[in-house]
């Protein structure tokens, strides 16, 4: 199958998570700056969304985008994560916020929910990290309603080097940050998926085929339960 050949069952790449490390990672996110970020961005897609749309957002973190998107209040927004620290984090979030959302821990590739219970899935810079990809796809199939759409956002593995630097020198981090991030990234890529990889991971899933783009330094995949 060439250099397109995605296994079906990865082993997992990293541990989940928890405790510290997730609390010193929901810092690092959780500045203002990307926070506002979150919410230009969280206002723009809920743009697209009809009223009151039943959203997923497979592993979310801290929750600080699924946050965003449920304060626009036109959709009702459940987080699934397997970190039992984000879940936490996400929840007291929201609280602080004042804002309605479910948080769920749960595995992406046997999510605790019933057929069909949503309109719109989004995943965000994750994707690469989990273990069996097309167990995943085949459970966001299976989540969605028909017509649902789940959108797969994260780094493409065909980015260079330079591509990458351009890109962090765009966020205007002091030195040191632009070092770690540069860094941070480039080890990241190593994970991560060519356009060509994704769509024969799709391929090999439920949902077939789908849309597979290239943004920046990273890949746009949207798929659609038909």
């Amino acid at each position: 199958m060439g250099n397109t050949q995605v296994k079906r069952h990865r082993r997992k790449l990293l541990p989940e998570m928890e405790g510290p490390v997730a609390r010193a990672y929901a810092r690092g996110r959780g500045t203002e700056p990307q926070l506002v970020q979150y919410r230009e961005t969280a206002e723009m897609l809920a743009s697209e969304l009809a009223e009151g749309a039943d959203v997923l957002e497979v592993a979310p973190g801290p929750g600080f985008f699924a946050v965003e998107l449920a304060r626009t209040g036109r959709c009702t927004v459940t987080g699934l994560d397997v970190s039992r620290t984000f879940v936490q984090l996400a929840r007291e979030h929201a609280q602080e916020q004042g804002v309605s959302a479910e948080f769920r821990r749960g595995d992406v590739a046997a999510m605790p929910f019933a057929d069909g219970s949503f309109d719109f899935l989004i995943c965000q810079a994750a994707f690469k990290n989990f273990a069996d990809p097309v167990d995943a796809l085949d459970e966001m199939h299976r989540v969605l309603r028909p017509g649902g759409v789940a959108l797969i956002q994260d780094l493409s593995k065909s980015t260079t080097d330079a591509e990458l630097d351009a890109e962090v020198a765009r966020m205007k981090l002091g030195p040191v940050a632009t070092f770690t991030t540069v860094r941070a990234l480039r080890g990241l890529r190593r994970r991560a998926y060519t356009p060509e990889q994704f769509s024969a991971t799709v391929a090999e899933s439920k949902f077939r085929t789908g849309e597979v783009t290239v943004d920046g330094i990273g890949l746009d995949v949207r798929l659609r339960r038909e």
